[in-house]
């Protein structure tokens, strides 16, 4: 997803005109300014954007915990917490059917900015708004990409871009906020920063007189509290509190809430029960240790 991001917004606003089949003289000068300044300040953002990868378990936890902090209303405090970088890409594992989404999360003091890419066996699709989010209150701004579309007369609407984007906006936004609280937790998520690109292409790139982007990926997986909280989840999810209450011991999920400060703080899984802890119990058929 990153290479396709970067190569696609390198050659923008061209290669959109010319797989549309488009030519710039025949479009207003005020759209090509648009054009041609979204296509260098978003080279501009992923350029100092700092990529995480998430895994697949670290992905499912992080989005039943993004799923309960806009259960419990703490998405209007997103804006409150300081992301670890001003700019943020976050790709997840490729989906084995849909469309695979990605986020870019941009944060200038209390306001946020999210925008949603999509990719499938077509190609890339970049993203038709922008959402700007400020306490609880949410803006939704059209890209230049979605004005030109407008433009060309492409049955686009502001509605189906809203249904396409939205939802995934919120949720990355909450995996983002999410990620950040917990990167401050010892043992919840484990981080690991690799190249971008591998050794032998960097090499193939150097000897062909090519220049490479000096990209970092962090990638992230679950630590061992992590692995506890996803265990917790499934357990929770399958009994009741009456019944959990009487049970031997076991994990007990953490979740975030508010704290006195105006913040979302997070209370660690925590073992809860009585007797000995049966480590076997931490298993989870559905997933590799």
């Amino acid at each position: 997803m990153l290479a396709d991001l970067l190569d696609f917004y390198k050659r923008y606003p061209d290669i959109l005109l010319y797989l549309k089949g488009i030519d710039r003289a025949s479009l207003s000068p005020n759209v090509i300014e648009s054009l041609d300044f979204h296509g260098q300040r978003q080279r501009e953002i992923f350029d100092i954007a700092q990529v995480y990868q998430i895994d697949e378990r670290a992905e499912l936890m992080l989005r039943n915990l993004s799923a309960q902090m806009q259960r419990d209303g703490l998405d209007s405090m997103f804006s409150n917490v300081r992301l670890p970088f001003p700019a943020m890409l976050l790709t997840v594992p490729e989906p084995k059917v849909g469309e695979w989404p990605a986020a870019l999360i941009t944060q200038d003091d209390n306001t946020l900015y999210t925008q949603i890419y999509l990719a499938n066996k077509r190609g890339l699709f970049p993203n038709l708004l922008i959402f700007r989010s400020q306490g609880a209150s949410v803006d939704i701004l059209h890209s230049p990409t979605f004005n030109l579309s407008q433009e060309i007369g492409d049955d686009v609407t502001e509605d189906a871009a809203v249904k396409q984007e939205m939802s995934l906006c919120f949720d990355f936004l909450a995996i983002a906020v999410g990620m950040s609280i917990l990167f401050e937790h010892k043992a919840m998520l484990e981080k690991e920063e690799v190249f971008a690109y591998p050794r032998a292409e960097r090499r193939r790139a150097q000897k062909s007189g090519r220049t490479l982007p000096n990209k970092s990926i962090i990638n992230v997986r679950l630590g061992e509290l992590g692995k506890r909280q996803l265990e917790a989840t499934s357990h929770e999810s399958k009994v009741n509190e009456e019944v959990a209450s009487n049970r031997r011991a076991h994990w007990v999920q953490g979740h975030f809430m508010r704290n006195r400060a105006g913040g979302i703080s997070w209370r660690n899984p925590h073992i809860r029960g009585a007797g000995p802890l049966l480590e076997q119990e931490r298993h989870i058929s559905s997933y590799e240790e």
